[in-house]
Order: C-alpha cells, then structure tokens, then sequence
C-alpha cells in the first residue's frame, strides 16, 4: 500500500470517528437531562414533604466506637398492632418526660403513697421483658411508653404498654444493627398534645400518634447534621416546649435545633460556632437572667440560647470528656455542672453586662471533695442539693448526700457508708427520696435536718443495672433494670 492511500484510509477512519462522536452528542445530552430532572423532581418531593421519612445510612460499631455502613433503614417503618389498641380504664395521671412535668424529678401531685410494705414488698401491677438497656419510660393516654431495643429484629422500637395491665398494644420500630456497647437503649421519649417523641441510640429521631402508633415524622440527626453519635449511643431525653421538639445537636453547623412538634418542620438552629460535640446529657430549659432559655452541656463546653434559638452565651472554661447529667440551676445566675470518670463537680456563674452575658467558672472541686454524680442528674430542693456519689468519691463512694448550694462544695449530711447506692436512679415524692440501686432495690428515705432515715427497702427488680429513670404518675411507678420493666402500685388507698 502507498503511502498517499495510508493516508488517505487513515484520513477517512478519523473522519468516522470525529462523525461517532457528534452523533453521541444528543444521546449523552438528553440522558443527562432525563436524570437531572429525575433528581430535581425527588428534591422537590423531600422539600415539600414534612420530614416523613429519615434514612440511616451510619451507624456506630458500639464495640470500638465507629462508625460502620450499613443498609439504609426508614425510620418507623413497621408498626405492630396488638389485640386492642384501648386501655383497659381511664386513669388522668401523666409523667410526660425525662424527670417529669418540670424535668427535676421532684414529685408535686402524688396521692399518698405507701412507705410500709412487709415482707412482701410494694404491690407489682405487671412487668415486661425488655431488650438490653436502660432507657425510661413515660406515662400519658392511660399508656406507658419505652424505646425498647428488639433484640430478635435488631431494631429500636417504641412500645406501648396498657398503664394498669402491662398489656402490650402497639410497636413501632425500624431496623438499626447495632453491637452491644454496655446495653443499647438509653432515653427516655416525651409526650406532649398526643405526639411522643424518641430519639434512638444512633441518633435517629421519631414522632408518632400517641394513641394510634401511627408515624408523623422522622429525622436522622447524623445524616442530616453531619453529627457524632457519642460514645455508647445517645443518651440524652428530647424536650418539648410547646410546640417545639428541642434536641442537641453538635454537627459540623448546628449545636442546637428546635423542629415543630407535629410536622417536623425546622423551627430554628443554633449554629455550632465553638465546634462542640453531642454529649448524653439533656438539655436545661430554664430561667438565667431574666431570660427563658436552654442550656446544653456539650463535648467541648456548655451554650446557651433563648427560646427563639438566639444564642446567649457559651463556655470551655469545664468541659469534661463524658457528660451525662444535664446542668442543675441553683438559682437565676448560677449553674451546678456535674460529670463521671473523675471529672467532678463546678460551678459557673453568669453576669450581664451592657446587653453581653459571660459565664465564668466560679469553683470546681473533683469528687473526693465535694458533691458529684456520674450519670443521674442531681436534685435541688428548696437551696439544698442531693446526689449520689460517683464510685471514685472516696469515702461518700454510692452515698446519697446533701449539700447547700450556696455553701458548696461542703457536704453537710450522708447516707452512711451502709446505704450505698450506685449508678441507679431517685427522685423526691410525698416527702422522702426513692431511689434504686444498681440490683434493682427500691429504697425509700426521709431527711429531716441533717439525717437521713431509712423508711423501707425492697427488691422490686431481678435483674442488675437498674438505671433507667424512674417515672411516677397517680401513685404508680415504673422502673427498669437492664432487660426488664415493672409497674409498682404505691397507692395507700387503691381507687382504679
């Protein structure tokens, strides 16, 4: 072959390609166009749609702490109907959050309640098994509810039990793989105009129907915010005020974000300007300064911001590296802060300023020299401050103590080295402390000037760990250990 028909052939063959290549122009043009409008018609559908379904797509390892991927899950998606989905009897008593009405696990509208029980202990109205944890439950709609982890389903699952029988009427869950990290479950739902509200161990929050189950809206805080599910799972209890759902945050934008109680819809977000990190502890709503507002003791220090989400101040001046109990107001400027593994106790103090609001660290002391807790959140009852004791707080080790609050960190009276009590969970009724200890024994104080006086004692649950917050409405208690429920009837005079 010559060398003009070589040419003359490759001339040709790379006329043919360049015409190939035009001709795939319109095809790649309109296939592009038919997937972005594909696109864009879903985002229009998400946007326009009320956060009715989350998708997981993260999940936490629990045994080292990672986060691992795992196959998208919408949240709430299986729903349980049981035989009946009515109470047995009207009973008007609520317990509607973590730590009750206030949120400060001080009891003020109990019937009397029994303190003498006999060898026979308290009487038990009924107990359900559960999956491992220690997540509270709530009372309201003549209903009990609990985030259960369903075991058999690797799934988190809000139940809903029959408040005077126990029977179980409806399931909602949605599957979340997760490893046993110290138990699974770990929060307590709030209620509020017939929606309760869960938030679960990765992070995924869910809103339903109180009396139907049926779901309302869904989000999924890590894919949404690009949060950090903390170390063994979320931990802290969704407030509700009003018609606002507010929950910590601690993504890579948003410390704090309040959603509509009804639709989901995004009501206003704190941004993250101090980078910090979502911590176990719930948040504080409360009155500092004259001024409403929320408090959340983050990973990385503590914030605060009014009811419209405008921030008021923040701090590093404490930051512990596990945070549980949520901060306790000892009056309108200053705030008792309070964490386990040897962090202890401080106290911050807040002043105003033209118009500028500082908080500054006024005292901190470790747990061997004044009151602390690790994981329940302290009581303050008129100026006084009770706790238990963390386990590495010397010699008041487990103890309950009391404390003045302006007189910290002096203690000023224990329960005595022989009324230890663990990690577990009280709260203040009728005028006595009740409290369970980590292997599920009901203990019941008074305290009347510096002492404290044992008033009955009785083991109410088989199992250990019983950590879960305590809720008490009508004179009916339920608690929890590790794998179980109970619903105790601490009436004196029983009326259905």
């Amino acid at each position: 072959m010559t060398e003009e028909k070589r040419n003359i052939q490759s001339s040709d063959s790379a006329t043919g390609k360049r015409w190939s290549a035009v001709m795939l122009v319109p095809v790649v043009l309109k296939t592009l166009a038919i997937v972005a409008s594909c696109v864009g018609l879903w985002l229009y559908l998400d946007y326009r749609s009320p956060r009715s379904i989350g998708y997981a797509t993260e999940q936490r390892d629990g045994s080292e702490n990672r986060v691992v991927k795992t196959k998208a899950t919408r949240i709430g998606e299986d729903f349980t109907l049981f035989k009946t989905n009515q109470p047995t009897a009207s009973f008007a008593v609520v317990w509607p959050c973590f730590r009750g009405k206030q949120r400060d696990n001080l009891v003020r509208d109990t019937p009397p309640l029994s303190k003498s029980w006999g060898d026979s202990g308290p009487k038990v109205l009924w107990r359900a098994d559960l999956g491992e944890g220690y997540a509270g439950a709530i009372i309201a709609e003549n209903r009990v509810y609990v985030l259960d982890y369903w075991e058999e389903q690797n799934a988190d699952a809000l139940r809903c039990f029959d408040l005077l029988t126990g029977a179980e009427l409806w399931r909602r869950s949605y599957k979340n793989p997760i490893r046993r990290n110290h138990g699974k479950s770990r929060t307590v739902p709030a209620y509020a105009d017939n929606v309760v509200v869960s938030l679960g161990p990765a992070g995924h929050v869910m809103a339903v129907d109180a009396r139907s189950g049926d779901l309302l809206w869904s989000c999924d805080l890590v894919a949404t915010y690009k949060c950090e599910v903390p170390q063994w799972y979320a931990g802290q209890c969704p407030l509700i005020d009003g018609q606002k759902v507010i929950l910590g945050i601690g993504g890579e934008k948003v410390l704090v974000a309040a959603f509509d109680l009804k639709t989901g819809n995004t009501v206003w977000e704190l941004p993250n300007d101090g980078a910090f990190k979502m911590s176990h502890a719930s948040i504080l709503s409360a009155k500092l300064l004259n001024r409403d507002c929320y408090v959340y003791a983050a990973l990385g220090g503590i914030a605060a911001c009014d009811r419209d989400g405008n921030p008021l101040w923040r701090s590093t001046a404490w930051k512990p590296s596990v945070w549980a109990p949520s901060p306790v107001a000892l009056d309108d400027h200053r705030l008792f802060l309070t964490a386990g593994y040897g962090a202890g106790s401080a106290v911050l103090s807040l002043q105003e300023a033209n118009g500028q609001i500082t908080a500054t660290l006024d005292k901190q002391w470790k747990p061997t020299q004044g009151p602390a807790s690790e994981q329940q959140t302290p009581l303050l009852i008129d100026g006084t401050l009770f706790t238990i004791q963390p386990k590495d707080a010397g010699a008041l080790r487990a103890e309950l103590v009391a404390a003045n609050a302006d007189s910290l960190p002096a203690v000023t009276a224990s329960s005595g080295k022989e009324n230890r009590f663990g990690l577990g969970p009280y709260l203040f009724a009728d005028n006595a402390f009740w409290i369970v200890d980590d292997d599920g024994v009901l203990h019941v104080f008074g305290f009347e000037g510096k002492t404290f006086t044992r008033l009955a004692q009785h083991k109410v649950l088989p199992g250990v760990d019983a950590w879960g917050p305590i809720a008490l409405a009508g004179g009916l208690m339920i608690l929890r250990d590790s794998k179980s429920l109970a619903c105790l009837d601490l009436r004196k005079e029983r009326t259905p």
